[in-house]
């Protein structure tokens, strides 16, 4: 098998279903030596809201050292070798273990074994590299994103933060027993095995050798959450609330120092003797030396109020994650400023950063498949792995000499093809013109001149990245070629890929943010250089790109309240009620013309059409006045059938309808009130009835019962009848009796004296009938109501129902 160095080829051969190679290299598997106990692999699975003091943050440590020349990253749903030698994927898993977009933290413990955490999942995976077959080791559902595997020494344990418990994973049998320790909530283990565990309910910190607990220390109040890291091999505690950082070891502790660095995200352990402490509010990075106690500060610029990751040290370098521009920023210790950084490919709201055997590694794991790694001495190379390690795609099945059948269902419409990929040409000997004619217009060339070493002046040296490198449309490619120093052209470009151009040049990048973008992918992008592109320059000389930070706030006064905002900024309607013109936009905030940072809000203000207020049981006139002050017009309907008077009983349209400006509302309601429905006796032995709607009887005759409700007579009331009121004058019955029927015609032998009242033809909810009975021997008539004791007693006296007819319906007696 051939390779890079160290590579080996196994004495047996797993089965291919096993283990999939995509390349003929594999990682070498160098024997632990003292010396490299030292070095770190730490797996930096990145949080949005990353603080150091929470659990979470998403930073696994391991201080083992392999010298593979490469990493076990996430891609994907799976876990696979990027190698920086070949710049390609040499090994992967055969199984999924992850599903969508779940993170998974990949810790290597040694040559032959790496741990993954589905901290989504809960599952805990034991992954040999020899085979890459995985081997479930813990399942543990209740406590899914509160699980970590820490390493180091050759120790290796299994925090769980929910549980609080400390396990020893074995590497071949599994997990071992709890710790019997105090409930715990994060631990690292430094380069003797020693485990060092943070008890928040007692404040301890709690050391562990083999398994077994050999020292508790009291270290802060009870419940006070910190962050814990190793610097220089030992335990250190970061107090967020405090701004301290504690170095402790066995005896006690070592040494304190004051960072004046409250809230921050402390580093990842494994640093040799500094801490670092980048504090989000403020854009502050602190770095302390536990060896000098020196204490050292530095804002980054432009960047408070971001958020932050772990940083990471490595070789007197700080690399800070910040999430909010997706930005890794390298900071050498000895200067303390931003000697570059690199924006991070992908799309994805965090992203992971690793460091091991001198190699820091930068990867999205759902990202665009470029991985981006820091070498020794800080230069950074891209790893474009995009499409590695996927699943070959199923072979196609062999042709039958008999057609199939025409399938039943529809095709499924196959995805959009992923953008094709580019090949970097091999440039080096070319002229530096003829280099940068073959790579455009499809990739970007950024030609760098090298003023000394061999070659022919204006001939190519080296690309960056190499030949056969695979980048999508429209990526640089720096062109490092024999000649003076002169500006590359950087226009276009993002700021931090312009300022690893022009520091490639041996140039010092000077930043200046000057105007507005016209959207968010315009943020940070070079829109000017001074001096201007293959000017001559002086080793070391400034140049000068400027980009705007903020994008431009249009005016959106006059369109509609719904109107998209640019890319990078969310625009947000306000409703200020009902008013005119609904629904467009009158006013805005920011005003247009200001700037505003990406991600930022503009607020829409708006009118709306009014709302219909509920106006049943109002009176008329409040419900109109009600109506008028949401500026919706009032149309009265006086036609309700109730006894209820001025009282609205309904309304069109109902409560809660938007209604555009001035519309009309219909109330419903009657003003029309019902009167009382009096009944007079004759003077005895006479028994006729009288009936006078609200007034008096003739003269002598006694006031009875009131019988009903009516309305006099005109009455507008929907569905009323007028009954007239005749009066017997000889020869039909008892003289001077009376007679109500809704017949206007006068009788023989009655007198027709008019209208008497009106009540209701038909028979409306809530109404009862009017009856009039005769009693026949005496030929007199009398009214009553069904059901009333009037009616009963008229009923039980000789008033058959022979001639009892129902005259019309009437409210019930008051």
């Amino acid at each position: 098998m051939s390779g890079s160095a160290g590579a080996s080829t196994p004495q047996r051969r797993r089965a291919p279903r096993v283990l999939r190679r995509l390349a003929a290299v594999r990682p070498s598997r160098k024997a632990l030596t003292g010396t490299r106990l030292n070095r770190i692999v730490l797996v930096t699975a990145l949080a949005v809201a990353a603080t150091a003091f929470a659990f979470g943050t998403g930073y696994r440590s391991s201080r083992a050292a392999f010298d593979d020349g490469g990493a076990y990253l996430q891609k994907s749903s799976r876990v696979v070798h990027v190698n920086a030698d070949n710049r390609d994927i040499d090994a992967r898993t055969a199984k999924q273990l992850a599903t969508g977009k779940q993170t998974l933290e990949v810790v290597q413990v040694g040559p032959e074994l790496v741990y993954v955490v589905n901290n989504e999942t809960g599952v805990v995976t034991r992954l040999p590299t020899e085979s890459l077959e995985p081997e479930p080791v813990q399942r543990r559902p209740d406590s899914k994103g509160k699980l970590a595997v820490v390493t180091g020494g050759g120790s290796t344990y299994l925090v769980d933060a929910e549980q609080g418990t400390l396990n020893k994973l074995e590497r071949k049998d599994g997990p071992g027993a709890p710790v019997p320790a105090p409930r715990v909530t994060k631990a690292v283990v430094d380069g003797n095995g020693t485990a060092w565990a943070y008890a928040p309910e007692s404040g301890e910190l709690v050391q562990i050798s083999g398994g077994t607990v050999t020292g508790r220390q009291r270290v802060t109040g009870s419940g006070e959450q910190v962050g814990l890291t190793l610097v220089s091999g030992a335990p250190v505690l970061y107090r967020p609330e405090t701004g301290q950082a504690s170095l402790y070891g066995p005896d006690g502790l070592r040494r304190q120092l004051d960072l004046d660095a409250r809230y921050g995200v402390s580093s990842a352990p494994g640093a040799p003797s500094h801490l670092a402490v980048v504090v989000p509010n403020s854009g502050e990075l602190v770095i302390a030396d536990f060896g000098s106690g020196e204490v050292k500060r530095m804002t980054l610029p432009d960047r408070a109020g971001h958020q932050f990751g772990p940083p990471v040290v490595l070789n007197g370098r700080v690399y800070v994650p910040d999430f909010t521009t997706r930005h890794v920023l390298v900071v050498p210790v000895a200067e303390m400023r931003v000697a570059t950084y690199t924006t991070v490919p992908g799309t994805s709201a965090t992203f992971e950063v690793s460091v091991r055997d001198n190699r820091v590694w930068i990867n999205d794991p759902h990202g665009t498949g470029i991985v981006v790694s820091f070498d020794t001495n800080g230069r950074s190379n891209e790893i474009d792995i995009t499409g590695r390690g996927d699943d070959p795609k199923k072979p196609k099945p062999s042709r039958s000499a008999t057609p199939p059948p025409p399938p039943r269902t529809p095709r499924p419409t196959p995805p959009p093809r992923a953008p094709e990929l580019l090949t970097v040409p091999d440039l080096v000997g070319l002229d530096r013109a003829a280099a940068c004619a073959r790579l455009e217009p499809k990739l970007r060339c950024v030609p760098v001149a090298q003023p000394d070493g061999e070659g022919e002046t204006d001939k190519v040296l080296s690309t960056n990245p190499p030949a056969g490198s695979r980048l999508s449309e429209g990526r640089p490619v720096t062109v490092v070629y024999r000649g003076p120093t002169r500006v590359p052209r950087v226009a276009g470009l993002p700021a931090g890929e312009a300022c690893q151009a022009l520091i490639a040049a041996r140039l010092t990048c000077v930043e200046r943010v000057a105007g507005l973008a016209a959207d968010g992918s315009k943020v940070r992008v070079v829109t000017g250089q001074t001096p201007a592109p293959d000017s001559a320059a002086d080793t070391n000389a400034p140049v000068e790109i400027t980009y705007p930070a903020q994008i431009a706030v249009g005016n959106f006064v006059g369109q509609r309240h719904d109107t998209a905002c640019p890319v990078g900024l969310n625009c947000v309607p306000r409703d200020l009620g009902p008013g005119a013109p609904a629904y467009v936009v009158v006013a805005q905030n920011p005003a247009p013309g200001a700037g505003a940072d990406p991600g930022s809000n503009v607020v829409l203000d708006h009118y709306a059409h009014p709302a219909v207020p509920n106006l049943v049981g109002m009176s008329p006139d409040q419900a109109c006045a009600t109506l008028q002050s949401v500026q919706l017009a009032c149309n009265r309907n006086d036609n309700a059938v109730t006894l209820s008077v001025n009282q609205v009983q309904a309304q069109d349209p109902a409560a809660g309808a938007a209604l555009p400006a001035n519309s009309a509302v219909t109330i419903t309601y009657e003003s029309t009130a019902a009167v009382p429905l009096h009944r007079f006796k004759a003077p005895a032995p006479k028994r006729a009835n009288f009936l006078s709607p609200g007034g008096g009887g003739p003269g002598g005759w006694s006031q009875q019962s009131t019988i009903g409700q009516v309305y006099p007579p005109g009455a507008t009331v929907p569905g009323l009848k007028t009954i007239y009121q005749s009066r017997c004058v000889s020869g039909c019955g008892e003289v001077g009796g009376y007679y109500y029927s809704d017949n206007p015609q006068a009788q023989q032998s009655w007198v027709m004296e008019g209208s008497a009242f009106s009540c209701f033809a038909d028979t409306p909810p809530g109404t009862v009938p009017l009856h009039a009975l005769f009693h026949g021997a005496d030929a007199v008539w009398v009214w009553a109501q069904p059901g009333s004791a009037e009616y009963a007693y008229f009923k039980e006296h000789g008033f058959t129902h022979h001639f009892e007819f129902r005259i019309c319906n009437v409210w019930p007696r008051p």
